[in-house]
């Protein structure tokens, strides 16, 4: 009897299940998340439906009407598109992940003409509703549960690729896109490039090309891409003209510049004036002004990571043009066709034949013999494949500023003369060795071997003689770093939702910081022979990194990281652990709310005295006396596409402090010869504060391309010997920030471009009184001594005096030739409508009766037209 009942009890289950299995149902669905459909579906038929809730998260549904139907055949529908799949178990369904045969697709994005990887092309499978971006060797990987998939591919400025690849066969594919110059005649699309701002989990970057820096209006026929740079939100220039890169209330110390991989310090011409880059070779420029990835690291405000062309595989061409300052040229091509190829570029200025010109007609200088100020850039690339798996490369960069004068003067009478000597000279050297290798479709590295060097020296030397005295004054100044160093990094692709980096990097440092010599001589005797305690210090940094960037669900990506990073100097061993936090949400009505924590420890100090990023301003390192630099910075935005795409819209909010910054105490001198003195004895350290709010609307497609940024600021500092220990508004704050740039193809062959800045007046320090010193109060005769006016200031950058704006302009005539050459004249005019934007002020005179200073301010630029020329072939 119990056995008959047991059998009893299954064959009813069996009949149940086969009624359940055999059963139909009409059930209309509306529209609405494949949650809500499964819901549906599990009330109306009475049967169990399990799942995961992040698998089904953000999947929506068309409305559909079934009639009569079994269940298996509804969820086919429901779940036909997605990577989803389902199995009955007893007597409910279980849906989960399809278990289909998983292949690898991986390979490069190259230019179709050139062979040029590119940079940050976005691949997507639609069908899957996955992606992902090329490297920064323009490397890819695809994981995909299929064997044939359709591949769409996208980049600025280049035509839109779709395609289908079967995977079962190709584990390495290689695509090549074609620029839009091929179908319209010339490029027309320029702009500040990224990969999509929506679905991306970076915030705080931007991308600049190449194209976009050439269109800009040039000072002195000369493009720029710092001054480019300085258009973008939350980036300020120094003072009028100068190419310093201010990034949300930093110094120019505190951005990491690397070409190719290698620091950069100092990067500018003609004492700030321009940057160090030859627009000719750029290929890819990018800039994060937070939100720091994890695998950089020691700067507080900014990484500008910028790579050179790797050289054309397949013909040989180039350009050349020639400015008001300089002129430069460029050649790239192929050793052997399709495995080696270089690119050499140089650049030199001539603004010393026009001013030796104008110095020979100063009467206040008898005899000029000679005058010097030039610069020269030489970029060096070569690229060797060995196979679609092994590359390297070679890079070099090499440039120099030189100044130098010679004055004679002679006296009427003969009796008295001098003849001195000036010269300062300072620039940078950079190599790189680079070789990337693909372990397997997932997996990528690249090995590096760096260097770099930056020495500044400044010389005088007089001899002369006055009053039948014999004289002879020599100082000389020498200061710099130097860096030698490694690094590796992996890129490991699990999945288009998934990938993971990591990395170790080590650096050899030597810092000169600023070594002064001094000797002075009258006839036969010595007066002065010393020098200061400012000699070499050597220091050892090492970094290592991890970050994960993943796609958590539809909704939400997220990118975590760590930076570890160790600095032994002086006998001192200094330690930080850097935490990096970045993530999206998308939000109805294709909005995407970031949010991101980084910090920062930058291990490198500048001591400099103004907002202009000069060249004898000295690095130094951390010491045992002088702590590195910390920054914790905050930030949370919304980006947003308007008009069908054709705009794109971010708003950040940001918040930083800053630990352990330093500046030179009041009244401080490094150049300082007394004996065992040295520059840690002439610095105080602080805190800094900046925060703010960066607004960007920019239009990157057709005929006419640009953006308007708007910026509100603050920084703050707080050092206890400067300022009696007060906070005060830092030399960089300006409130308010304001730019509108544009690019319109008028039509082809004629290109206008033009750019509006306003800035709100800068800080400024004026005296409130003056009054009489006395520097000896008792001599030798009994009598008091000499005095001197000595100013009172209240407080450090006490006033603003004025606000900055300036209107450029430009325009190109480019003429496409039947031969192949590209002939292009730029003619641009700088402040346009000659606004007197001072480049610094002074103190002329006090009125010691009343509250009255009268100041003086000295401007660089007038409206000031330009003219370049530039032939391609």
């Amino acid at each position: 009897m119990r056995h008959f009942l047991t059998v009893l009890f299954l064959v009813c289950g069996l009949a149940a299940a086969g009624q359940q299995n055999d059963a139909r149902f009409s059930i209309s669905i509306p529209a609405t998340t494949l949650e809500g459909a499964l819901k549906i579906l599990e009330q109306q038929t009475g049967v169990q439906i399990s799942y995961e809730y992040t698998r089904v998260q953000g999947i929506t549904i068309k409305a559909h009407s079934f009639k009569e139907a079994p269940l298996e055949t509804m969820l086919t529908y429901l779940l036909k598109g997605t990577s989803l799949t389902f199995k009955r178990r007893g007597g409910q369904i279980i849906v989960g992940p399809a278990v289909k045969a998983v292949h690898t697709l991986s390979g490069y994005v190259e230019d179709a003409a050139s062979g040029e990887r590119l940079i940050g092309v976005s691949l997507v499978a639609p069908q899957f509703e996955a992606g992902t971006v090329t490297n920064g060797y323009g490397f890819y990987s695809l994981t995909l549960p299929a064997d044939t998939v359709r591949i769409q591919l996208s980049y600025l400025g280049y035509q839109r690729l779709d395609t289908f690849v079967t995977m079962e066969n190709t584990r390495s594919f290689s695509f090549r896109l074609k620029t839009l110059s091929s179908q319209l005649g010339e490029v027309t699309i320029r702009g500040v490039g990224t990969d999509n701002i929506v679905s991306s989990s970076q915030m705080s970057r931007v991308n600049i090309s190449a194209a976009l820096v050439q269109a800009a209006p040039r000072l002195l026929g000369e493009p720029d891409l710092f001054k480019t740079l300085q258009l973008m939100p939350g980036v300020k220039q120094g003072t009028e003209a100068t190419s310093a890169l201010l990034v949300r209330g930093g110094t120019p110390d505190q951005n990491l510049i690397l070409l190719d991989g290698a620091p950069l310090y100092n990067p500018v011409h003609l004492m700030g004036l321009f940057s160090n880059f030859n627009t000719s070779v750029l290929k890819d420029v990018t800039l994060y002004k937070g939100a720091f990835p994890a695998r950089y690291g020691g700067r507080l405000s900014s990484v500008v990571d910028i790579s050179t062309k790797d050289g054309d595989m397949h013909q040989l061409h180039g350009n050349f043009s020639v400015g008001l300052l300089s002129a430069q040229a460029m050649l790239e091509g192929p050793i052997k066709k399709e495995k080696t190829t270089f690119v050499v570029s140089v650049r030199r200025s001539y603004p010393d034949i026009a001013a030796g010109i104008y110095l020979s007609n100063q009467k206040e200088l008898s005899d000029p013999g000679k005058f010097k100020l030039n610069f020269y850039d030489v970029n060096a690339k070569l690229h060797h494949k060995f196979s679609d798996k092994d590359k390297l490369y070679f890079s070099f960069y090499g440039g120099r500023d030189k100044m130098a004068t010679k004055v004679d003067f002679n006296s009427v009478n003969a009796l008295n003369y001098y003849v001195s000597n000036t010269s300062i000279h300072w620039g940078n050297y950079t190599g790189t060795i680079r070789w990337n290798h693909v372990y397997s479709p997932k997996l990528f590295s690249n090995v590096m071997l760096m260097g770099s060097d930056y020495r500044f020296q400044s010389l005088f030397d007089q001899v002369g003689e006055a009053a039948s005295t014999k004289f002879t004054d020599h100082q000389k100044l020498n200061s710099g770093i130097r860096d030698l160093g490694g690094r590796i990094d992996l890129d490991y692709q699990l999945n288009p939702a998934h990938t993971i980096k990591a990395g170790a990097q080590v650096m050899y440092r030597v810092f000169t910081p600023g070594v002064l010599e001094s000797r002075q001589t009258e006839n036969d005797g010595v007066l002065a022979d010393s020098s200061n305690n400012n000699h070499g210090i050597h220091a050892l940094e090492m970094n290592l990194y991890a970050e994960d960037d993943w796609e958590v669900s539809k909704r939400l990506k997220v990118n975590a990281g760590l930076h570890v990073s160790g600095f032994n100097v002086q006998g001192r061993h200094y330690r930080s652990v850097q935490p990096r936090l970045s993530a999206r949400y998308l939000l109805p009505g294709d909005w995407a709310l970031k949010a991101s924590y980084t910090r920062m420890t930058q291990y490198i100090h500048l001591l400099a005295y103004n907002s202009i990023s000069l060249p004898a301003d000295l690095w130094v390192p951390a010491t045992d006396k002088v702590k590195p630099q910390d920054a914790d910075q905050y930030a949370l935005g919304v980006t947003h596409f308007l008009f069908g795409g054709k705009f794109e819209f971010s708003a950040e909010a940001y918040y930083k402090y800053m630990h352990n910054v330093i500046e030179y105490k009041e009244g401080a001198n490094y150049l300082t010869a007394a004996k065992g003195d040295t520059w840690e004895q002439h610095v105080t350290a602080g805190e800094g504060k900046s925060y703010g709010m960066e607004l960007l609307l920019q239009k990157k497609t057709g005929k006419l391309t640009g953006w308007v940024g708007y910026t509100l600021a603050w920084a703050n500092r707080r050092l206890p010997e400067v300022n009696f220990g007060r906070q005060f508004p830092y030399k960089y704050d300006r409130r308010h920030d304001f730019h509108i740039v544009a690019i319109y193809r008028l039509r082809k062959g004629i290109e206008l471009s033009g750019s509006w800045t306003y800035q709100s007046a800068a800080p400024f320090t004026i005296p409130l009184t003056s009054y009489f010193g006395i520097t000896d109060p008792v001599s030798s005769t009994g009598n008091w001594g000499t005095s001197r006016h000595i100013d009172y200031v209240s407080a450090r950058n006490n006033t603003r005096i004025q606000a900055y704006h300036r209107l450029d302009l430009g325009v190109s005539f480019i003429k496409y030739k039947k031969n192949g050459l590209v002939r292009t004249w730029n003619v641009s005019l700088l402040n346009a409508y000659n606004r007197f934007n001072p480049f610094f002020y002074y103190v002329e005179s006090f009125d010691r009766r009343q509250p009255k200073v009268t100041l003086n301010a000295v401007s660089l630029v007038p409206v000031l037209p330009s003219v370049s020329y530039e032939l391609k072939f």
